[in-house]
């Protein structure tokens, strides 16, 4: 039975002394970090964590998270990565909801943790892993305990075990579990390594939050080569620019406004940034022109674009750099999220259930070993979900004649205006177009004549500017007329996002539908 137990004892016996974590200047050999991990087991251990028991991580991008990853279930538990953008009440509800013993928290959260066990009834005790010297009074130091213990013997979980609940970015609600088996984790992470290419001589850069899938995908992905890997606490274009060169990252994870961030900074010619050949990136397709200008800088660099939820773990389908050309006649698959990867089925299901036709749209469907279970407690969100067998992905999308998958958009971002069916995102990509444009949500508003109103709500990039009835001129230049906006506003601070870097439309909807006794 393979584990991730069995995972980390092989990166330490096959590349011993190879760096397996670089952080603010600290190297970790992989026998070092197998070493940690261990006490770091028998740590929990002592604190009376059992199997199957939950354990809470709120901090930032560490060694020691990364560490931790592969502790809780060296221990026997299930690890629970928290949403650090999360208020302090969503933060309870996760931690109440998936019945956490444990709770680990950084400098950052401390505060907040003190006032989460009010909250919380069933947390039993905050584990302190920040830098201090000194333990704050109502914490145990997670350093004490690690001097004080001595390597534990893997608990032997593995399989069909569950590995961890990652709560759902709340883009359509209250967040939900999803249950990930080792099993499951571990084979979406060999599908991405086969996928994407990586080895062992590869340095991968984790800036995405470890909270999210992408982030510890990567750290999993690592472990299972022997490769190295580069975290990074938070985002900052000008830091990453340095990282790359100092440490000579190889391959990024990144969303594609970093990726935008990263390539508009004015000093990124001043940056040795030869090293890095490959970025993956998600949340969104990345457009002509962006393409254009990542490549201009970084010729050498291959970009894959991957697609995937939560639910499906995580990873579904990705375009790889070959379909990112534009061919000679001008077709492209580039507006796609590439083809199912290797050893997952995608198929297109109407309202009945029934499969779909090359190029009609209806919900993405998705089955494979790395499908989670479902979520936690949750016994009728997980029937609904994974109906006949198929996960029901919530996303609206198609296949083409050669198995590449369009996503359309969310199903219950979909707009009904005057009985036509718009997708928002379609939309957006026609705002996204305009030069003056960097952010914009698009949905639905409350139209006594057309039921739902196309709306736009857009932050215009500094130094730009453009009117509301440009942009829908905009539009109607591009899209048939009722699908156009009808009507913008435009904010100056950034939108509010979910875990997984994702605008929250329920935020920004909330504004027009609280007052209306029914809601679209």
């Amino acid at each position: 039975m393979y584990s991730f137990a069995n995972m980390l004892r092989r990166a330490a016996l096959v590349n011993r002394h190879g760096i397996a974590t670089r952080f603010e200047g600290r190297q970790t050999s992989w026998a070092e970090t197998l070493d940690r991990v261990q006490r770091l087991a028998s740590a929990l251990q002592r604190l009376g964590l059992a199997p199957g028991d939950r354990v809470a991580i709120l901090a930032t991008n560490s060694d020691l998270y990364v560490q931790l990853l592969f502790a809780i279930p060296w221990a026997g538990g299930v690890v629970v990565p928290i949403n650090t953008r999360l208020a302090g009440e969503e933060i309870a509800h996760c931690l109440a909801d998936s019945g956490s013993r444990l709770l680990i928290v950084d400098d950052g959260f401390l505060r907040a943790a003190r006032q989460l066990q009010a909250l919380a009834p069933g947390l039993v005790q905050l584990v302190y892993a920040g830098a201090a010297s000194e333990t704050p009074g109502d914490c145990l130091g997670l350093a004490g305990l690690l001097a004080a213990s001595e390597p534990a013997a893997d608990a032997g979980r593995g399989g069909s075990d569950l590995f961890a609940l990652y709560y759902t970015g709340g883009t359509t609600g209250r967040s939900k579990g999803v249950m990930l088996t080792h099993q499951g984790m571990i084979t979406n992470t060999l599908q991405w390594i086969l996928e994407i290419g990586v080895g062992r001589d590869d340095v991968l850069l984790v800036v995405a939050p470890m909270f999210h899938l992408v982030g510890g995908l990567n750290a999993i992905a690592a472990a299972a080569l022997g490769a190295g890997l580069c975290l990074m606490p938070r985002f900052d274009p000008r830091a990453v620019l340095q990282v790359i060169e100092a440490e000579k990252v190889t391959k990024a994870a990144l969303v594609p406004t970093m990726i935008n961030a990263i390539v508009a900074h004015p000093e990124i010619a001043n940056f040795d940034l030869s090293s890095l050949r490959r970025i993956s990136y998600g949340g969104s397709p990345i457009s002509e022109a962006l393409l254009r200008r990542t490549l201009a800088v970084m010729p050498q660099t291959l970009l894959y674009q991957v697609y995937g939820q939560t639910e499906g773990g995580p990873n579904i389908s990705i375009l790889k750099p070959r379909d990112h050309r534009v061919a000679a006649d001008g077709s492209s698959k580039l507006g796609s999220a590439g083809q199912p990867i290797t050893g997952t089925e995608v198929v297109i299901l109407d309202h009945d259930e029934a499969v779909l036709p090359a190029g009609a749209v209806g919900e993405i469907c998705v089955r494979g070993l790395t499908v989670s279970p479902g979520y936690w407690n949750l016994p009728e969100e997980t029937a609904k979900a994974q109906r006949g067998g198929w996960l029901h992905t919530g996303d609206a999308g198609y296949l083409d004649a050669d198995g590449f998958l369009y996503i359309v958009d969310r199903i219950k971002d979909m707009i009904i205006t005057g009985g036509e069916n718009v997708y928002s995102q379609e939309v957006e990509n026609a705002l996204y177009s305009h030069p003056a444009v960097a952010e914009c949500a698009v949905f639905g508003i409350p139209d006594e004549r057309w039921g739902e109103r196309v709306h736009a709500v857009v932050r215009l990039r500094e130094g730009c500017s453009a009117s509301g009835v440009e942009l829908i001129a905009h539009c109607r230049r591009q899209l048939a007329a009722y699908k156009c906006i009808r009507s913008v506003d435009f904010r100056s601070e950034p939108f509010p996002l979910s875990g997984a870097n994702k605008i929250l439309k329920r935020e920004l909807r909330a504004a027009y539908w609280d007052s209306r006794p029914r809601q679209v």
